[in-house]
């Protein structure tokens, strides 16, 4: 049955009057609850929790209205009311787990209570208020009445189910956002982008994070429960994103996604192939298995996703040139042989990394370090015995404060880690004599850009992580932070800069199946003349600095007198600009062959929120520069603006996407 054509829910039918079981209360003359109705069309714009399938979704910190149908007339003054809200298996009272409201005239500002907003003969009107602190998760609701001395609990015949959510529309939630176009888009956003490639070409997909769609706020709070979390800390987004940052990640807890940044994926799915997080959540949830496989990008996205359906503000981040410091010296290192070799190391740079950054207070912290919060659910090492990471304060990171909580010095290494150049000398009978040689103060933590608020457009947001590059603040964090690291004196010695200066330059841009140019260029800044031996080497690597297969070299001597990245092809997408709820409508994705050998294994992938479910569809081999078209039907179930998104895969192609915009109208 389509999605807004589905019978009446669980909860509808517990709503609807019907004769009772024999109860001692019921002989006994006590008032009885034939129905508990939550207010959807009231409390769903009120809480925005409209978009949710689920009923019964509240944030806390401001009021929200239940419906009460009794078997006979409601006397205000002779019939006591108590609202009973349990969370969790055990629920106590000092646990704040178990909840009784006495149902009043007035609410209690900023704790639990309960009042009659209007009580009309059987029906009653009950208006409930939470704390700004209050526990997020699943409520089990329980209506028990006091009449002439005897007591009904709707616990016997009804028991219904609430779902209480962060609210950073709340001025005393941690998650609170003065800013509504922000909220609309780090909150309410059911789509995006996620930007990869490297620093001199930024590429960018699609990404359906789906925080509304069927189904997907069940995995949430699945996820939730299975975390660890006491239910105190679930009160919290400091610990609640941080233990999102471990699920998400199949490393521990039986997360969602196994990373896997590099093939072969013959036992499971690409994780280029992932056009969002819908179908990655549901299958998690379906087959209580980790999914295979992720990387970088798609756990970003599918923590965008929890992280936004749970109430807490979030974007996917990422970070060009990403250093992985391994000693937590807070610095990238790189040893090179006596003649100039690379040698073995345990620091490595990504081409670029995601992770995200979800918005708070930090209570637990001094003033100053709320707002964005760095959270990665692909950490490269462990936390507190843990793969997680976070949340770390954006603003102690760009001041070089990594004595600050959670992970802040693994974060500022990967965006402002000074790479040092160290040469090895081998001597048979002494120690190994090693000599700083280099220190490039701009290598690591470029362009790091996020989706703009309200377009589709990147914005660059390096200068939140650091101070302009080469300022002295920059370079007064830099040192601070160093002075916390496992080598706290690299930075005393005095590096002599070298007379001869090389930097690489590569074609602007490079289409997979052309030929790479690569100039090199050097500059004698002496007032002598230099001889200098090059030697080039040209190595494919994955974008986690891995190296695949090395593509040439070159050595040449030359006299010196005085003085990036691969572009995938797009998928096109037809779609009608305008559609209408209910009517189905046909729409087709063209790709092309760039390559001139035939591509195989070839599937593309087509979803969209409130257009179609993530649908799979294998394709036949695709020759030499062939154009095939696939065309598949969606039928609108909501009205709005909507993104239809589809991507393609090989075996030798990857990361190719396609979206296009419609307008659903009402039928």
């Amino acid at each position: 049955m389509p999605r807004g054509q589905q019978g009446p829910s669980q909860l509808q039918r517990l709503m609807v009057e019907k004769p009772q079981p024999e109860d001692p209360a019921s002989a006994n003359g006590a008032l009885r609850v034939m129905g508990i109705s939550f207010q959807k069309d009231e409390n769903g714009p009120a809480h925005h929790t409209d978009e949710f399938e689920e009923n019964f979704v509240v944030r806390r910190g401001q009021p929200f209205s239940v419906g009460l149908l009794f078997h006979k007339d409601f006397n205000q003054e002779n019939d006591k009311l108590v609202i009973e809200l349990q969370f969790g298996n055990n629920p106590l009272p000092n646990k704040g787990t178990l909840l009784r409201l006495p149902v009043e005239d007035a609410l209690k500002e900023g704790e639990w209570s309960a009042a009659v907003e209007k009580a009309e003969g059987r029906n009653v009107k009950v208006q409930i208020t939470s704390p700004a602190d209050a526990i997020v998760g699943r409520y089990a609701m329980i209506a028990e009445t006091t009449s002439g001395g005897k007591r009904f609990r709707s616990g016997h015949v009804i028991k219904s189910s609430m779902v209480v959510l962060f609210n950073p529309w709340c001025k005393d939630d941690q998650t609170y956002l003065d800013d509504d176009a922000k909220l609309e888009e780090y909150v309410l956003n059911e789509q995006g982008y996620q930007y990869f490639g490297n620093k001199n070409n930024i590429s960018q997909r699609p990404w359906i994070f789906g925080q509304f769609e069927p189904g997907i706020l069940d995995v949430c709070l699945m996820l939730l429960e299975m975390s660890g979390l006491t239910d105190n800390s679930k009160r919290t987004a400091v610990w609640v994103s941080r233990a999102m940052s471990k699920m998400v990640n199949a490393d521990d807890d039986g997360g969602v996604l196994v990373g896997k940044p590099f093939g072969p994926y013959l036992d499971g799915t690409p994780p280029t192939s992932w056009n969002g997080s819908v179908e990655i959540l549901l299958q998690w949830y379906r087959e209580r298995q980790p999914v295979k496989y992720g990387e970088c990008l798609s756990l970003s996205g599918v923590l965008t996703t929890v992280l936004r359906c749970l109430g807490i503000p979030a974007r996917s981040i990422t970070n060009f040139d990403s250093a992985v410091d391994r000693d937590a010296s807070l610095t990238l290192d790189v040893y090179v042989d006596d003649q100039g070799r690379p040698l073995q190391s345990g620091d490595s740079i990504w081409m670029f990394h995601l992770w995200n950054e979800a918005w708070m207070a930090r209570p637990d912290l001094p003033v100053g370090y709320g707002g964005w919060q760095a959270v990665d659910s692909t950490p490269q090492q462990a936390s507190n015995g843990v793969m997680q990471c976070g949340p770390c304060p954006v603003a102690a990171i760009k001041n070089g404060q990594v004595y600050l909580p959670f992970d802040t010095r693994f974060v500022f290494a990967a965006v402002n880690a000074d790479r040092m150049v160290f040469q090895v000398y081998d001597d048979p009978e002494y120690m190994p004599i090693i000599i700083k040689r280099h220190v490039d103060k701009s290598a690591v933590g470029n362009n790091i850009s996020t989706k703009k608020v309200g377009s589709n457009e990147r914005e660059d947001i390096t200068e939140n992580y650091k101070h302009p590059e080469g300022s002295d603040q920059e370079r007064v964090a830099v040192r601070e932070a160093a002075r916390y690291g496992s080598n706290p004196g690299v930075y005393e010695d005095v590096v002599k800069k070298a007379d001869v200066e090389f930097w690489v330059n590569t074609l602007a841009e490079i289409k997979m199946g052309e030929d790479i140019g690569i100039t090199l260029y050097m500059k004698n800044t002496s007032t002598e003349p230099r001889h200098v031996t090059v030697s080039l080497t040209a190595n494919a690597s994955y974008y986690t600095g891995v190296p695949a297969a090395q593509i040439g070299e070159l050595e040449k001597e030359v006299d010196l007198e005085p003085g990036g990245g691969l572009v995938s092809p797009q998928l096109g997408i037809k779609a009608p600009s305008e559609m209408t709820v209910g009517q189905p409508q046909r729409v087709t994705v063209e790709f092309t062959n760039p390559f001139d050998v035939k591509l195989k294994e070839a599937v593309f992938r087509i979803e969209g929120p409130g257009l179609k479910r993530p649908k799979t569809i294998p394709h036949p081999a695709i020759g030499p520069g062939k154009t095939v078209t696939v065309v598949e039907t969606v039928t609108p179930v909501k009205a709005g603006k909507k993104t239809i998104v589809a991507s393609f895969t090989s075996d030798k192609l990857q990361q190719v996407t396609g979206e296009q915009e419609v307008v659903v109208k009402q039928a």
